[in-house]
């Protein structure tokens, strides 16, 4: 148990720091920036409660905010994203099975390749819709806005699908 809380401890303040040192000044063509430290919280054991998980993103998204100058814009969709999967996240992860119920840590090792996919292309979908929403706040560039969301959403599940293969390692 002590070696989960300090694996996802560790997680947590890696992805925060990258994110913040670096990725946010990574952006293609004004229209993609992806945002990995949302690993952090999709990446929390299942069995977290729901307060919990939804403390923990409010406290990821506010420090990327304070370290970026930007007002709450991932705070409140980092916190959306955890919302969304404490409706229907677990249940994409665990597929309505008993037995897999709790899983410690969900990654492409420990859940089926193609679940833990959509998990990850859905949640990322959610924060890439929220945030773009926040930032453009009107429907007059719609097009552009949409583009920046379904970019904002597929580079962030890229980043996020290739870290889990490249650096998680194999639990089977």
């Amino acid at each position: 148990m002590t070696r989960l809380v300090l694996s996802n401890i560790f997680r947590f303040v890696l992805l925060i720091v990258l994110q913040i040192l670096l990725l946010n000044y990574v952006s293609f063509g004004g229209y993609m920036i992806p945002f990995i430290y949302i690993l952090a919280v999709l990446m929390l054991p299942t069995r977290v409660g729901n307060i919990p998980l939804l403390l923990i993103a409010f406290a990821a998204g506010a420090l990327v905010d304070i370290f970026c100058n930007i007002p709450g814009f991932h705070t409140f969709s980092c916190t959306m994203m955890a919302f969304v999967r404490v409706l229907i996240g677990n249940r994409m992860l665990t597929r309505d099975d008993p037995a897999e119920a709790v899983i410690d840590e969900p990654s492409v090792h420990t859940v089926p390749f193609q679940f833990f996919a959509v998990y990850l292309l859905v949640m990322s979908a959610v924060y890439s819709f929220t945030y773009c929403l926040l930032e453009a706040f009107s429907f007059g560039n719609f097009w552009m806005t949409l583009l920046s969301m379904l970019l904002d959403a597929v580079g962030t599940w890229l980043l996020l699908m290739l870290s889990q293969l490249l650096v998680s390692p194999s639990k089977k």
